[in-house]
């Protein structure tokens, strides 16, 4: 009887052919679509975006003066899209500085005039 198995077992390995790669496809498959599945959710989050209303450069600065005296963080969104029209995520900080044309949010300095929208974001102190 064990000669029966080890014969069996012979032939296994005798004539067992290793599919290389393709053992491993289902690995690198979930992977893929793992990094897909990412990538569609972040151009939908950026598609959900919409474009606030325009505001005039006075409304801006005043938004802005105030978020800097009372120590408020703001919410901007610039003017500029993406190659596929999306509107960029909005920039999250503290007015630390500004001068004519800058403004500085955090550690980012952004012309004032690139800036299409400004919220204060009170509740979030």
């Amino acid at each position: 009887m064990s000669s029966d198995f080890d014969q069996e077992v012979t032939n296994f390995f005798k004539y067992y052919q290793d599919r290389g790669m393709k053992k491993w496809a289902g690995y690198f498959l979930s992977d893929h679509t793992l990094k897909m599945n990412k990538e569609k959710a972040a151009v939908r989050a950026a598609a959900s975006r919409k474009r606030e209303k325009a505001m005039t450069m006075a409304a801006i600065s005043e938004v802005l003066l105030t978020a800097f005296a009372e120590h408020y963080p703001v919410s901007l969104q610039l003017k500029e899209v993406d190659e596929n029209g999306q509107v960029p995520a909005e920039i999250i900080g503290f007015v630390a500085g500004w001068n004519e044309q800058n403004i500085i949010i955090d550690h980012h300095l952004l012309p004032l005039d690139h800036i299409n929208h400004v919220k204060l974001l009170k509740d979030e102190v």
